[in-house]
């Protein structure tokens, strides 16, 4: 999703904050570094913002945090929802899953990994705002697969003797650990080669 830097001014009223600038740029300090470990000065030197301004706009640092998942789930999640969405045949949508989790990041402007597991690994760890956010979003994640497996089921491209709710599972705890593999620096080929291993066995 596009973020728009610009933030038009009206004579003789100090600036305002660029909203969007900051919540990009503390997007990519959380999903470059350590989202916990990421002091709002930081983002403020980076953003040209200043504290009073970022508190007016988000309240509090949870504010802050729980704004930028939602950037990141229109910037990154929303395509992978897109593909599991699709109506083509399992085996195609599986490949587009892991074709999109190995892409290559350096190409794309972005960091290795997912903020979004990242963040949960970490839960217990953000204000009430973030961590309600969190677990909509893994929700959100764990629903969007399982309507895909169960039309998966409904073609018969998908076997009936696994549930469900554990399929979801599995799919997403093999994604999050192929997050952390990249972000270690693991090869994506080799990763790729490793989830679809992992998935030969659901089909």
């Amino acid at each position: 999703m596009p973020l728009n830097d610009s933030n038009p001014t009206t004579r003789g009223r100090p600036k305002t904050l660029g909203r969007d600038h900051v919540l990009k740029t503390a997007l990519m300090c959380y999903w470059a570094g350590s989202p916990t470990d990421v002091p709002i000065s930081e983002i403020c030197d980076k953003a040209g913002a200043s504290k009073p301004g970022l508190y007016r706009e988000f309240g509090s640092d949870d504010g802050l945090k729980e704004a930028v998942l939602d950037v990141y789930t229109e910037m990154v999640s929303k395509r992978r929802y897109d593909i599991l969405a699709s109506d083509q045949p399992f085996d195609e949508v599986l490949e587009a899953l892991i074709t999109h989790t190995i892409q290559d990041r350096q190409t794309a402007g972005v960091p290795n990994g997912c903020l979004l597991f990242a963040m949960r690994a970490r839960r217990e760890e953000f204000g009430p705002l973030t961590a309600r956010k969190i677990d909509q979003l893994r929700e959100n994640s764990l629903e969007q697969y399982r309507q895909w497996i169960d039309r998966a089921k409904t073609n018969r491209q998908f076997r009936s003797d696994i549930p469900t709710d554990v399929a979801a599972l599995y799919f997403d705890a093999q994604t999050g650990s192929a997050m952390r593999l990249q972000k270690e620096g693991v090869s994506n080929v080799v990763i790729g080669e490793i989830l679809r291993t992992a998935f030969s066995a659901l089909r």
